[in-house]
């Protein structure tokens, strides 16, 4: 099972005794970034419900029981997406059939404390590569970079303006949406689905973090699956699932104030010291 961040495995985690045991695998943060800049290094993955478990376990399990309340995911944001929200309010960030899913109904405000927990973890640890890291969320320009490896003429992650490979996969996770051309109005008008079709989309989540295809950086999921926040506060990139594939393109823009079903985040790491 791959996770963004680690390789962690929890045979009993003590949130109720005196001590603190957090279970770090420093080589899972080699292995799982990528270098898209001199300084910067981006997962490849965006955060699983695995991976922010742990961290809310940790809080926990410190007594940061303030810091625990605020930082957990609000899963009744499902109500506002899906007709058929029970099962996923109940279980989406929770069972392990969803451990590699993306965590969403994150406050903006948790992202971050995810990052300084994150930093903190690492910059205390033996084996680390780099003296002193940071990490946060990618910044806009550095999100579009990430995805378009500076090339301005890509809309999507994989170069070309097609949402769809030569085999009619999708190459990303969207919502379909069929489209015709008006001769008269000179306008694209929504042809109306099935009820079959419509029940299929109406329930269509999230994919896993390490669906479809990796970009020119070795990164996942930039275009759609989840919007990924960034550090501009309210501001989430590359659309999501629930998007339509003219709202999943590098420069689609999702802005929010609330938690949200369909908004994630990825994490960064800035080298401060070698």
């Amino acid at each position: 099972m791959k996770n963004i961040l680690f390789a962690l495995t929890i045979i009993t985690f003590l949130s109720f005794t005196s001590g603190r045991v957090s279970f770090f695998e420093i080589n899972s943060i080699k292995k799982n970034f990528v270098k898209v800049k001199e300084d910067l290094y981006v997962s490849k993955y965006e955060v699983s419900n695995a991976d922010y478990r742990i961290f809310l376990a940790d809080l926990q399990n410190a007594n940061q029981l303030e810091n625990y309340q605020n930082c957990l995911p609000d899963t009744q944001c499902w109500k506002d997406k899906l007709q058929s929200t029970a099962p996923f309010v109940e279980y989406y960030f929770r069972h392990s059939g969803y451990n590699d899913y993306p965590v969403v109904g994150v406050r903006y405000t948790a992202a971050k404390k995810y990052c300084s927990w994150l930093t903190a973890m690492y910059n205390q640890n033996d084996k680390r590569k780099f003296k002193k890291v940071n990490f946060r969320l990618l910044t806009k320009a550095e999100w579009i970079f990430a995805a378009n490896k500076g090339d301005t003429t890509k809309v999507y992650t994989w170069g070309a303006g097609f949402i769809q490979n030569n085999r009619k996969q999708d190459l990303c996770n969207y919502r379909s949406i069929n489209y015709q051309y008006d001769s008269i109005s000179k306008k694209y008008q929504v042809i109306e689905k099935s009820a079959s079709e419509k029940l299929i989309e109406r329930n269509k989540i999230t994919a896993n973090v390490h669906s479809y295809f990796p970009n020119a950086f070795g990164i996942f999921n930039l275009c759609g699956n989840v919007a990924e926040m960034v550090e501009e506060q309210g501001i989430a990139k590359g659309g999501s699932f629930n998007d339509p594939a003219f709202k999943v393109t590098i420069f689609s823009e999702t802005k929010f104030q609330q938690p949200q079903a369909d908004i994630g985040f990825r994490v960064a790491m800035q080298i401060i010291e070698e």
